[in-house]
């Protein structure tokens, strides 16, 4: 059984690109916090793939993996303004959150719980890093990796093609949510696609 992994980090366009999945007709899990949730889906993203990819490879060799790029100052604010949400609420009870979140996170972004700050140098690093780590990874396998520039026109058509899908009656750019302070958009998404992480 192969799946499309969209692997990169979070704030980096996962969402935009499970809703521009979801209207192309595939089944699509944001995040997957349980075995259910990996079954039904057909695209899975964010939480824990950004981590797991490796050993979802190993469990679905066929798959396809997508690597979201965009601007580094937009990708800064952004994720800088969720992990100072996300600190603040594990500061007040740290078992708000899924332990695979608590996991992928710290292993992305370590010691984020403690600190005070998220200087630029610290998550262009941790960027960085993530980023060497998916290259080497599929250094060997180029044809399972997908790389696109989610600001760039026909980026949707990219993913498509990727993917094995005609564009039919999809448009070719992907939609821009979760502007802004708003990261919780894809909860408010209805769709019989939808595939829920638990």
């Amino acid at each position: 059984m192969s799946k499309i992994f969209i692997l990169s980090l979070p704030r980096t366009g996962t969402t935009s690109t499970c809703i521009y999945l979801l209207e192309s007709g595939y089944k699509v899990a944001h995040t997957a916090f349980n075995e259910a949730a990996f079954e039904l889906a057909e695209v899975v993203a964010d939480t824990p793939v950004f981590i797991d990819y490796a050993s979802l490879y190993s469990r679905y060799p066929n798959s396809k993996f997508i690597y979201l790029q965009r601007p580094e100052g937009d990708w800064l604010e952004s994720i800088r303004r969720l992990l100072l949400s996300m600190r603040k609420r594990w500061l007040a009870d740290s078992n708000f959150f899924e332990s695979d979140i608590k996991r992928c996170f710290l292993a992305a972004f370590p010691e984020f719980c403690s600190k005070k700050e998220f200087s630029n140098e610290y998550l262009l690093s941790c960027y960085r890093k993530h980023q060497i780590a998916v290259d080497r990874f599929f250094n060997d396998k180029p044809e399972q990796l997908l790389r696109v520039d989610i600001t760039q026109l026909g980026a949707g058509e990219k993913i498509l093609k990727f993917c094995g899908k005609a564009l039919g009656g999809s448009s070719n750019e992907l939609p821009h949510v979760n502007k802004g302070r708003r990261i919780t958009y894809w909860e408010t998404i209805e769709h019989p696609n939808k595939v829920f992480s638990k």
